[in-house]
């Protein structure tokens, strides 16, 4: 770890709106219904001034976030690890990246708050059943809280649209640009506004599932708890952003998920996501709060308080996980069944973190991941051989290199 003290690196996160929210809001009109804050039509110009400043605010926190981290020996094997692995998939991350930019059923960045990256892409079918609104699938990106990005969910996004459900994938800020509090936030507000506006885009607002990867598993099951204490109790400490009925959400599946953060600290400290580093991260009031944000403690501090609160849960996790043990999805697992809610905890043989959301898609032939989704969403067996975007070689190279 650099010479930070945790004192410097707090007092990073203390400034997450004078950083960004400013640049962020230029040239955008003020409004006070979020719903309309999509509306307002861009010029060519206009989009490419809100891309350039958006790339250069996630550059400037990039060179932030890599002082805080130093140039441990972790990072650096861990870094080219990841140089390795992406180059590897590179032939079938193209592809998602030209699909990404250039498809007709992608709707990028839309606004759904008003703090910085509070922006949601849309993965529309192409076509609708019977006029019917599509189902729908929020999806909350991971990134060890401090990497995450929108796009990482647009291969589940295309998978998810092609067999008629349309996903909400959102952006949240990350750290240095915030604490996990503040992309709980974001999270409860991205949530808010694709149930009171997404059938204006063809959804179903009362046909509504919750996905979050690492993470945002983590997040989102946050966000889904805190929701649930604020209904039963009236009041949860950590909500301080837009409250909304946890029972409208028909389902939630968590996949590789961090739940319990107490426990996973000195596992990820040896991965190098240092101890210091982390407490920074799962902060509340300035204090580290790993215990409070977690959602394995905050579903036995409900117990059955939870019952008829929270929608069925799917917790799905790979037994050759090195990012998060599948000992995090298994206790959380058992704290939401003693307290009454109906949660399944699947466990992958030989997959990693990854596999589910990248590597199994990427490479063919079953897609445990999508097809868990589809089984909950349309209450349907999937069992559909996918076609190979990388060449079976490579596959095994990224695999062998996978630092997750």
């Amino acid at each position: 770890m650099a010479s930070r003290t945790i004192t410097e690196v707090r007092r990073a996160t203390s400034r997450p709106r004078a950083e960004g929210a400013g640049r962020l809001t230029t040239g955008i009109q003020r409004h006070d219904s979020l719903g309309d804050l999509e509306q307002k039509t861009l010029s060519p110009r206009e989009r490419a001034d809100r891309v350039a400043k958006e790339v250069a605010l996630v550059a400037r926190l990039s060179v932030k976030l890599w002082s805080h981290l130093g140039l441990g020996w972790r990072w650096n094997v861990a870094a080219w690890q990841l140089i390795l692995y992406a180059t590897f998939l590179m032939p079938g991350m193209i592809q998602v990246v030209f699909y990404y930019f250039f498809s007709r059923s992608v709707t990028r960045s839309i606004i759904y708050g008003r703090e910085p990256r509070n922006r949601l892409d849309l993965y529309k079918p192409s076509s609708r059943e019977h006029g019917r609104p599509w189902p729908v699938v929020v999806f909350v990106t991971g990134g060890a809280w401090t990497i995450g990005y929108k796009a990482w969910g647009a291969l589940l996004g295309k998978r998810l649209s092609e067999h008629g459900i349309l996903v909400a994938c959102l952006d949240y800020r990350n750290f240095p640009q915030g604490n996990a509090v503040d992309m709980m936030e974001d999270v409860c507000t991205g949530v808010d506004w694709v149930l009171r506006h997404i059938d204006r885009h063809g959804g179903d607002p009362e046909n509504v599932y919750l996905c979050g990867q690492s993470a945002g598993g983590h997040l989102l099951a946050l966000a889904l708890l805190a929701q649930a204490e604020h209904k039963a109790t009236g009041h949860c400490s950590l909500l301080r952003g837009q409250t909304w009925d946890p029972t409208r959400a028909r389902g939630f599946i968590g996949v590789s998920g961090a739940y319990s953060l107490d426990v996973l600290k000195e596992h990820l400290h040896r991965r190098g996501l240092y101890r210091s580093l982390f407490e920074s991260i799962m902060s509340l009031d300035g204090k580290p709060a790993l215990v409070e944000l977690s959602p394995t403690y905050c579903a036995r501090k409900l117990g059955l308080k939870m019952c008829g609160m929270l929608p069925e849960i799917l917790l799905l996790h790979g037994k050759n996980d090195k990012s998060v043990p599948y000992f995090s999805s298994c206790s959380f697992s058992e704290a939401l069944n003693s307290g009454g809610v109906k949660c399944e905890c699947r466990l992958y043989e030989g997959k990693s973190h990854t596999d589910p959301l990248v590597d199994d898609p990427l490479k063919g032939g079953r897609d445990s991941l999508m097809e868990a989704i589809v089984e909950m969403v349309l209450k349907r067996k999937v069992r559909k051989w996918q076609t190979p975007m990388i060449p079976g070689c490579l596959a095994s190279a990224a695999a062998a290199v996978c630092p997750f």
